[in-house]
């Protein structure tokens, strides 16, 4: 994994991003205030508690509410990790977004440590990177998804991602299934 980009804002009435598309995945998790999420023709109201997904490549529009602005904290990231990752958490593409988040505070708390360490050098790249997986752990402990489903999709996963390391090479279905 690698941070893309790391921050808060507390937004104006109806200040809003989008519709954009990224080419990282961005979680949001919301510290006070309302807010809407946008997929296609889904919408999303999300308040303080809440945490939503942006998926690459996937069209999105977030906006703050108009009497109730949000404030959030977010961390941008890419990496051949991050797709096995969320598939253990309770983000999916049909609900990209968790109410009321159990360990929010924690939550929080760690996106602050990820925004505090950010700099240009390779211990700040480092530092940033443990706190993510620090992060994302929180939302694989909270996750309701049954183990052998998970067992199952991140072996699918990391096969994917080796097929797509390594296509240029003569690899064989052993080794995929290795």
């Amino acid at each position: 994994l690698s941070v893309y980009n790391v921050g808060f804002q507390k937004c104006d009435p109806l200040y809003q991003w989008g519709p954009g598309i990224r080419d990282h995945y961005l979680i949001h998790y919301i510290i006070s205030g309302k807010g809407y999420y946008k997929i296609k023709n889904t919408t999303f109201t999300l308040q303080a508690g809440d945490s939503f997904l942006v998926y690459p490549n996937t069209e999105v529009l977030y906006f703050a509410d108009e009497s109730d602005p949000w404030e959030y904290a977010w961390v941008g990231f890419t990496g051949s990790d991050a797709a096995t990752i969320l598939q253990a958490t309770d983000f999916s593409r049909k609900q990209p977004c968790i109410h009321a988040v159990p360990n929010g505070e924690e939550v929080k708390r760690q996106l602050l440590h990820i925004y505090d360490a950010r700099g240009n050098g390779f211990e700040h790249a480092v530092e940033m990177t443990g706190r993510l997986y620090t992060t994302l752990a929180l939302f694989l402990k909270s996750s309701t998804q049954k183990e052998t489903q998970l067992t199952a999709a991140t072996y699918v996963q990391k096969s994917i991602e080796y097929i797509s390391a390594n296509y240029s090479y003569p690899i064989t279905v052993e080794d995929i299934a290795a």
